[in-house]
């Protein structure tokens, strides 16, 4: 399975009357979740997947979460370098329980912001005195440092070989001091403000090949 399918979204068809697989593969994709499975109504998926540029993969056991913890558990897997599949279950005209969509909001407003470094991160050899630190499986040069809230006053990345170019919180842009020494990045986290959001992401920019070409002139 394609590794940047950090979420999948796992159908669990209690009925299939007048279920409007369009309409679930749609929710998927509006939370951020590049994958769907289902136990029923294949054809009828895969027509849908193929109009939201959303894959249909197989079935597994799946968790089963609620609002207050299912980032920490989609964290967890990814921290591991694993997916996570979200059971869904859905009755009769797409009836999914009042629980259940509370999860997919939270999984939606966290995904929101943190989507694009979440489903492209990758375990990698750098570590953190707080939280973990993931990099992006196609540009190496960009780590991730998982902090979970409240946040503390500093993290302290060890593995580095050269300074960062650039150090920022993804939620808000914003670019925290730091200080670079014996291969040890000092985040500075004692000014930062951040919303109510769990596992703050911490964006860290490496030297990049382009940064070794030079100016054209003309």
């Amino acid at each position: 399975m394609n590794p940047d399918f950090a979420i999948i979204l796992n159908f669990k068809l209690k009925s299939t009357k007048d279920v409007d697989t369009d309409f679930l593969v749609k929710t998927a994709r509006d939370i951020g979740a590049r994958a769907v499975a289902t136990n029923q109504l294949q054809d009828e998926f895969k027509l849908a997947c193929a109009k939201y540029t959303v894959a249909l993969v197989d079935g597994r056991d799946g968790i089963d979460a609620t609002s207050d913890d299912v980032i920490d558990k989609l964290v967890a897997n990814r921290k591991i370098g694993q997916s996570s599949f979200i059971n869904v279950e859905v009755a009769e005209k797409n009836a999914i329980s009042s629980a259940t969509k509370e999860v997919l909001t939270t999984v939606n407003n966290w995904m929101h912001i943190f989507g694009h470094a979440f489903n492209d991160s990758q375990p990698c050899n750098l570590t953190a005195d707080s939280g973990f630190v993931l990099q992006n499986r196609h540009l190496h040069y960009q780590k991730y440092v998982f902090v979970n809230k409240p946040l503390p006053k500093q993290v302290i990345v060890s593995g580095l070989t050269v300074a960062p170019n650039r150090v920022e919180m993804i939620e808000n842009r914003c670019e925290p001091a730091f200080t670079f020494q014996d291969n040890a990045l000092t985040i500075d986290l004692v000014e930062i403000t951040s919303s109510n959001l769990p596992w703050q992401i911490i964006r860290i920019q490496e030297h990049r090949p382009e940064d070794d070409i030079k100016e054209t002139k003309f």
